[in-house]
């Protein structure tokens, strides 16, 4: 793990300009083994399990919002059960958390907040989190102000506001859209798409308008990237199910920014 030396010899160099980098590295080293020892000790099985289990209940309650739970939410649940390559025990421990977040008195708000507890200070993980349950909830091509209002409360207890709620949404609407209504790579676009509604997505994939500079659009790729690269969302206790939803993730923003900038002309 290196987040830690890199974030402290940042740090320091702020605080105390050259002299401090050798300090904050060296602060960084000691949170960077203290972290890898207590995920080694268990603690990041616990939170990794605490991952899986708090996604599948949520998805249960969000499917249960609209009244019923449609054979299209079971399945497309159980599609991606398969996809995330969970065994059988970690699958029979979806299946029951699943179940569990269907009931009316589900404790919604306390156990996506003990959830972010046990997660601590990894926003990116939770970030994760929250984009994983807007896949799944725009899997029909449409949100219910049920649906709405559950991934508001999820949102709320994790500790984000409406306003970010609002544009993961309209990031994961424009990324369906982008990937063709598809949950895999390729990234043809709907058949129904013009050219320029596409470029309009890949603008909304990276939270930009299409009215921004290549160099506002170059930031927000880099930012995005940052957190949504595989080995550093590993480093801080992502479950090895989900490596290959941010991988895919990652190609999406990819894709968008690679496409922008071909538009745009830019060869850097």
């Amino acid at each position: 793990m290196i987040w830690g030396k890199v974030l402290g010899g940042f740090f320091g160099f702020m605080l105390l300009r050259w002299p401090g980098i050798f300090l904050g590295v060296l602060i960084g080293h000691w949170f960077d083994k203290a972290l890898e020892q207590n995920m080694r000790q268990g603690g990041g099985a616990a939170m990794q399990k605490s991952f899986i289990d708090t996604l599948f209940a949520v998805l249960g309650h969000l499917a249960k919002s609209k009244g019923r739970v449609t054979e299209q939410d079971i399945n497309y649940v159980s599609a991606l059960m398969q996809h995330l390559k969970l065994d059988e025990s970690a699958k029979s421990q979806a299946q029951a958390a699943f179940r569990e977040g269907k009931n009316a008195d589900y404790p919604l708000v306390s156990k996506v907040s003990e959830f972010r507890r046990q997660v601590g200070w990894r926003k990116d993980l939770l970030q994760i989190f929250i984009e994983q349950i807007l896949v799944v909830a725009l899997h029909d091509g449409k949100l219910e102000q049920a649906e709405y209002d559950v991934l508001l409360r999820v949102t709320q207890a994790l500790g984000f506001r409406r306003a970010q709620l609002d544009m993961w949404l309209q990031m994961a609407q424009a990324g369906q859209r982008f990937r063709g209504g598809q949950g895999g790579g390729g990234y043809q676009g709907s058949a129904t798409q013009s050219p320029s509604e596409r470029l309009d997505d890949a603008y909304a994939i990276l939270g930009v308008t299409r009215q921004a500079s290549f160099a506002e659009v170059k930031k927000a790729y880099r930012k995005l990237m940052a957190k949504h690269h595989p080995d550093k969302l590993a480093a801080q206790g992502l479950p090895p199910e989900m490596r290959e939803s941010a991988q895919e993730k990652a190609q999406e923003i990819q894709a968008a920014y690679e496409l922008i900038k071909s538009q745009q002309g830019n060869g850097n």
